[in-house]
């Protein structure tokens, strides 16, 4: 038993070491604004942001160019604080003036938008959806007449009904602009958790449902009143998570207790990112990311201790999101600032310690695979190293590996459990060398 414990003990140091000495690679993006943005909906090159002033970037391209799609049914004078994007051309996003509140939807990639949902004296705060049935889709609001504004569509945000979603307010409480988090929103989420929803109030308590807004069950936080953000690990047995309002709190048993953490930074919470570190076929608690009304992003590892990871040039963060395709994770900012990180989750090793002659891009195996597979390749020198997934169509899926390594041969591994059966490719690039491969993935 004391060999198992010393044998784990030192995996789980040697990949601290490796991770969490790696850079990140947080990048500023032009948005061309300069309002306060509220809101990031990331899928993978695709991402859609929201802000004041009736603001709705979009950008297909992984944030080399934001194209402005504001305007075209959407006033000037609402504030957005709330978007969904499904894709390159189909979007929703919530927003308020005064004591009224709208969501608009478009499908022509933001040319016209297109009122779907309104509430006089309401507030949205959020929108989500699943993974395994991306049109079936949850908006929660602010109370309105005694009961929790709680809504369900079937047709991608085109119909909502609130029949049989009564939740009654508890006293004078309220919500909070995305602070509603569905468990399939995560890079690495299980199409069978895609149904758990939790949303913060300013009441200690955060409301849990584990059969996607049916019933639902009380979680407190107490002492902390508010809950402005909600993160989990997903795909982990345990579902940690994390929430806060001023003070950070964090769960290991999916919400049915909160403990109050030390966190660094001050001001309100506004988003967290928690991956999971793929390590062979399980899955253990990795990396955690959050922003607070500051200029600073922070991240912890395994529950070391947390640091700060990027600092903004200027402007508080708002929120944060990790993209639902790949691992990618972008942030917005009180003055129209939009940060991106090519973080990286897959867990990549060292095979030897022979440094080899030339660069070499080994053939995945198993190939065809279903739904894990392994790389390998070479590196003679020192410098940065790239390895990138494309679909059949040269878009990028995801990238495995961007960082900086020493001479030696290495092994990765991706978990393609949540994309479709096809033909893939994978690129490593380093230097003046790029190597490209072909592999099958069969569900």
């Amino acid at each position: 038993m004391k060999i198992i414990y010393i044998i784990i003990v030192f995996i789980i140091s040697s990949i601290q070491i490796s991770l969490f000495s790696q850079p990140q690679y947080w990048n500023e993006q032009t948005s061309g604004v300069t309002v306060q943005l509220t809101s990031v909906s990331p899928l993978g090159n695709e991402a859609w942001v929201c802000g004041y002033s009736g603001t709705v970037l979009r950008t297909t391209n992984a944030g080399t160019n934001w194209i402005n799609v504001s305007g075209g049914g959407i006033p000037n004078t609402v504030s957005l604080i709330n978007i969904w994007g499904f894709d390159a051309n189909t979007a929703l996003v919530a927003g308020y003036l005064g004591t009224d509140t709208w969501v608009w939807r478009t499908s022509n990639a933001g040319v016209n938008w297109v009122q779907v949902f309104s509430q006089p004296n309401g507030f949205i705060n959020g929108m989500v959806f699943r993974r395994t049935l991306p049109n079936t889709g949850f908006l929660q609001g602010d109370p309105v007449g005694g009961r929790w504004s709680l809504w369900k569509t079937t047709n991608g945000g085109i119909n909502w009904d609130s029949t049989g979603r009564f939740l009654p307010q508890a006293g004078t409480e309220a919500g909070w602009n995305n602070s509603v988090y569905v468990s399939s929103m995560g890079a690495y989420s299980f199409s069978g958790l895609d149904t758990l929803l939790w949303f913060g109030t300013n009441n200690s308590r955060i409301y849990f449902s584990s059969n996607f807004g049916q019933n639902w069950a009380v979680q407190s936080t107490s002492p902390e009143v508010n809950s402005y953000a909600i993160g989990f690990h997903v795909a982990f047995p345990a579902l940690d998570g994390l929430t806060g309002g001023t003070a950070l709190m964090r769960t290991s048993n999916g919400g049915l207790n909160w403990v109050t953490q030390t966190a660094p930074g001050t001001g309100n919470f506004g988003g967290f990112v928690l991956f999971p570190i793929p390590v062979a076929t399980d899955l253990i608690s990795g990396y955690n990311w959050i922003v607070r009304n500051d200029a600073n992003i922070y991240r912890e590892f395994m529950g070391q201790g947390w640091l700060i990871d990027y600092t903004a040039p200027a402007g508080n963060y708002r929120h944060m999101a990790v993209a639902r395709n790949t691992s990618t994770i972008w942030a917005v900012r009180s003055n129209g600032g939009i940060t991106k990180c090519n973080c990286f989750v897959s867990e990549i090793e060292p095979t030897t310690t022979a440094i080899p002659d030339s660069y070499a891009l080994l053939q995945n195996y198993p190939n065809p695979f279903n739904p894990e597979t392994h790389f390998g390749f070479r590196i003679p020198v020192f410098g940065l190293v790239k390895l990138t997934i494309y679909d059949a169509l040269g878009k990028e899926v995801v990238t495995l590996v961007n960082k900086e390594l020493q001479p030696g041969s290495y092994a990765a591994e991706w978990d393609a459990s949540v994309y479709p059966s096809g033909v893939y490719y994978y690129k490593l690039e380093s230097g003046s060398y790029a190597e490209t491969r072909k592999m099958v993935l069969i569900k």
